[in-house]
């Protein structure tokens, strides 16, 4: 009996322990699927995200290619701190990029930083932004440059940065370089600074170079040459009226006739020529340029930069010539005030009389053999550059907003 009761006991028991065994196994069961679910969508979701955030990132890789390939013209017309908002751009496959141009140097050699934000559009989109740099290049980096020919006989070369102050002789720097991308031949002449040439240097009469003198150098990429204004020659304006232009293109000085030019301005001539005490002044300052598609000769002409600021003005070869038979030479005269920038690479540049010259000189062939005195201007190398390159490693990524 009791034996019975027993069996029928642990029976009851044992029933009674199945259903919360068999109910706190679904229920760990059940645990475990939700979390596989929520694992698996989790998954999904970062998968997503990862997939949207590398099309994201490939869309703003597109557009700052995009950028760099079409650099809009309106980047030229901006001033330091400005921004260019090149709005939001669609792409195939629902994605879109927006670029932002934003000029961040303090006024010379240009510094453009390129912020593009792409996107995919929808709820998951991902979105991110990369930045690069477009920087200009510099021009003039040397005190002289010949692409065929340098010839300095007599003179002395130095140094020396307007933006620091004004030139002291005492104080002179030692960065006047000197290169051709063919030969050169230096005279009885002090440079210092450094001299190279792609072929040989010749060297006369016991020439001083304070820096490295190289011949064989490697090969400089040319300069180019710069297109003529749109619209012609300058027209007739109130200061060039007064010196009896026309409006012909050809500028011509007579003695004792001085140009105020005016600051800010560019002006274009066919040619320009100076006899006597003519005189190109700058009452108001710079920055001023002028291009000139042929000859400019200074016989007796004068430049009164008296900012003694070479950035402040420049004569700026342009063009083809009108007539290709003429060898077209470009004579300039020195003096205290002759402060100033030639960039005429396919010019034969040679400097009249003995004076002072204050700047750098890019030319085909280039002449100095009185006793003048070359004291380059190291500001140039900052000014604004009609050229601009990709800065290399200036790619960067940063998180989408």
């Amino acid at each position: 009996m009791n034996a019975a009761r027993s069996g029928l006991l642990s029976r009851v028991n044992r029933e009674g322990f199945v259903l919360p065994t068999v109910v706190f196994a679904v229920a760990i069961m059940s645990i475990v699927v939700v979390a596989s679910v929520t694992t698996s969508q989790d998954e999904r979701r970062a998968s997503r995200a990862v997939r949207e955030s590398t099309l994201a990132m490939y869309t703003a890789e597109a557009g700052l290619r995009q950028t760099y390939g079409n650099w809009p013209a309106a980047v030229k017309n901006m001033n330091p701190g400005d921004s260019l908002d090149l709005g939001w751009q669609d792409l195939p496959n629902k994605e879109k990029y927006r670029t932002v141009i934003h000029r961040v140097d303090g006024g010379g050699l240009q510094e453009y930083n390129v912020v593009v934000q792409g996107r995919r559009t929808g709820l998951n989109a991902g979105i991110s932004t990369l930045l690069g740099v477009v920087g200009g290049v510099p021009i003039f980096t040397r005190a002289v440059y010949g692409e065929s020919m340098v010839w300095i006989q007599n003179a002395a070369l130095d140094s020396w940065d307007s933006g620091a102050g004004a030139y002291v002789a005492a104080t002179a720097n030692k960065n006047a370089d000197v290169f051709s991308n063919k030969d050169m031949t230096l005279q009885k002449t002090t440079i210092n600074g450094s001299a190279a040439a792609v072929n040989t240097i010749t060297l006369n009469n016991g020439p001083v170079v304070t820096g490295t003198t190289t011949s064989n150098a490697p090969v400089q990429t040319p300069y180019d040459q710069q297109a003529c204004p749109a619209g012609g020659y300058s027209p007739v304006s109130p200061e060039l009226a007064a010196v009896g232009y026309t409006g012909n293109g050809v500028l011509n000085l007579a003695s004792g006739q001085t140009l105020n030019l005016t600051a800010g301005k560019q002006y274009f001539f066919r040619s320009v020529s100076m006899a006597g005490t003519s005189k190109l002044a700058m009452p108001g300052g710079g920055p001023v340029t002028m291009m000139v598609q042929d000859s400019i000769y200074m016989a007796g002409g004068s430049i009164a930069n008296t900012n003694h600021k070479a950035t402040d003005l420049a004569f700026v070869n342009c063009g083809t010539p009108t007539d290709p038979t003429k060898t077209n030479y470009w004579g300039l005269t020195g003096g205290a005030d002759a402060y100033f920038s030639v960039y005429a690479p396919t010019k034969v540049v040679y400097a009249l009389g003995n004076s002072s010259f204050f700047g750098a000189v890019i030319s085909n062939i280039f002449y100095i053999t009185g006793s003048a005195q070359f004291h380059y201007d190291e500001a140039l190398a900052r000014m604004a550059s009609p050229k601009l390159v990709v800065q290399k490693a200036t790619w960067g990524q940063f998180p989408g907003n």
